[in-house]
């Protein structure tokens, strides 16, 4: 996790299946930006497209968006995140999204609703994880 005081980087990227909904995506994506900063975070800024993520469903897949959103490194904060983002995507029913926050990768999509509830919490205990190691290293608690 990028770190500025208790502050962390979030990558956030967004993806359409189909060429014909990248203009409307991309307003979309305006909205998701200002729904943003409702959660206040530090900062929303765009970053260049990349390639397409791996298992895309379609052979061509469209990037409409990738967002670093600078945020507190509060859990309750990086799960209201994790919430906007699934409203979000339910909403367009359709697409993906990949989140990343430092080392931890979660990958969100229109379907699979078990699958993805069990992606999420293990997203969150990954990140828990950490973050309890990392204090015990801090206490000088190494066992």
């Amino acid at each position: 996790m990028d770190r500025h005081g208790d502050l962390a980087e979030a990558t956030v990227r967004l993806w359409h299946d189909e060429p014909s909904g990248v203009r409307m995506t991309e307003a979309e994506t305006a909205a998701l930006t200002e729904e943003l900063a409702g959660l206040a975070v530090h900062r929303v800024t765009p970053l260049p497209a990349g390639p397409a993520p791996a298992g895309t469903r379609s052979a061509e897949a469209w990037e409409t968006a990738a967002l670093v959103i600078t945020l507190r490194a509060a859990p309750t904060l990086v799960r209201s995140l994790v919430a906007l983002l699934q409203d979000w995507l339910r909403r367009r029913n359709s697409g993906s999204i990949e989140l990343k926050l430092g080392a931890h990768e979660l990958r969100l999509t229109s379907t699979g609703r078990a699958a993805q509830r069990e992606a999420i919490e293990g997203f969150f205990t990954a990140i828990e994880q950490d973050r309890d190691a990392a204090r015990a290293v801090e206490s000088g608690d190494h066992g």
